[in-house]
């Protein structure tokens, strides 16, 4: 008479494997979706990461391309297009000549401010070669330690804010978006309408 089997008779590998499998590909869903969010935005008083909608926009200080050092702060009182990306990240590629053709749209609105933040590690060098293949004449700015994304919470490329003439985080977009759509153009006017609140 052959064994009886008995309950605790160890599951085939393979039976692990496939779970193991499984737990892998939803995490790397959930992964995919807090990197490339498309959420049309947060939404006042809400918001994904450290710094929702309706809140002071934090202070962060960066380089430009000839090493120039700028603070966010100097802006204050001008409606701010605040962009964290990098020239390797293809949904920032691909959302580039849209923001340049926003830039072109308010480029004489001295009150509207494009501040597009690089967090290539190679810095200036691979900036600079790929903003002069693009045509961008938007301001660009370094951040290759990631010190000023860290700063804002950013969990992933590219992430976007509008900061209003009072230093206030108004809108913030995850993930790429058609920057030149009459949509964003709207909320960019109506930012612009409202006035600087006076000093204290």
């Amino acid at each position: 008479m052959s064994p009886t089997k008995t309950k605790n008779q160890s599951k085939p590998w393979y039976v692990d494997f496939r779970f193991f499998l499984l737990l892998f590909a939803v995490l790397f869903v959930f992964l995919l979706m807090s990197i490339f969010g498309r959420s049309h935005s947060a939404g006042p008083g809400g918001g994904l990461g450290m710094f929702a909608t309706g809140k002071e926009a934090p202070d962060i200080e960066v380089v430009d391309l000839d090493g120039q050092k700028v603070k966010l702060s100097q802006f204050k009182g001008k409606v701010i297009f605040l962009n964290f990306w990098a020239t390797w990240c293809s949904p920032c590629r691909k959302e580039v000549p849209t923001i340049q053709s926003l830039y072109k749209k308010y480029l004489n609105n001295p009150d509207f401010m494009v501040f597009a933040v690089s967090c290539d590690a190679e810095g200036a060098k691979e900036v600079g070669k790929y903003v002069r293949s693009k045509a961008v004449t938007f301001p660009v700015f370094l951040d290759p330690e990631m010190k000023a994304a860290a700063i804002y919470g950013i969990a992933g490329f590219p992430e976007t804010f509008l900061i209003d003439r009072n230093g206030k985080i108004a809108q913030k977009f995850v993930g790429p978006r058609q920057w030149d759509d009459p949509r964003f153009r709207k909320m960019i006017d109506e930012l612009l309408a409202e006035p600087a609140a006076a000093n204290p």
